[in-house]
């Protein structure tokens, strides 16, 4: 008799087999991938597990200030799809640590611009240079050849991910109609 696959969201990859469709399979790794405690602990070992630590909200900042700064803070907002006041706090933490500085725009001098010190730019290598590391520990398992499609198709994936959020969003919004009620 052949049995199917249990089909549940709780289910382990362990338990996947040759029963599994390939849709199936995929469903259920990118769930683990991607909701998993294994990206949790993953994203604990690389921000704490080494010589130095920091919190993941933290890091987000750090790494959004080292992405796109100087800039001023609804920029920095707008690019990590939070609010402004959610930023300004995580600012707060990292300017504290002597991480970021803030500075007038020489533009404009009412608006406020982030940036890196030289203390968060040596901050932010470190936890760089680690993650990269650890993901060359965990990619060993491939070929040279296997990486770059692996590359690829995650890529192609990700992007269709926030095709499909995109559309699901603007479906959501014109649904609410005007005044979002």
């Amino acid at each position: 008799m052949n049995q199917e696959p249990p089909r549940a969201l709780s289910v382990s990859i362990d338990s996947m087999d040759e029963r599994w469709d390939v849709e199936e399979r995929l469903a259920t790794l990118w769930r683990a991938a991607r909701l998993g405690p294994t990206v949790e602990r993953l994203r604990r070992h690389v921000l704490q597990g080494g010589d130095r630590s920091i919190e993941a909200g933290q890091f987000r900042a750090l790494d959004a200030v080292a992405g796109h700064g100087p800039c001023a803070v609804r920029e920095l907002a707008l690019a990590m799809g939070l609010e402004p006041s959610s930023v300004t706090r995580a600012l707060a933490r990292l300017e504290a640590e002597g991480w970021i500085e803030k500075n007038r725009s020489p533009h404009d001098q009412r608006e406020v611009l982030v940036g890196l010190t030289a203390a968060g730019r040596a901050q932010h290598r470190y936890f760089v240079d680690r993650a990269f590391e650890v993901y060359q520990e965990i990619f060993v398992v491939f070929s040279g050849q296997e990486r770059i499609l692996l590359a690829d198709l995650l890529e192609r994936m990700l992007k269709s991910t926030e095709a499909v959020l995109s559309d699901a969003v603007d479906s959501d919004d014109a649904a609410e109609g005007p005044g979002g009620d």
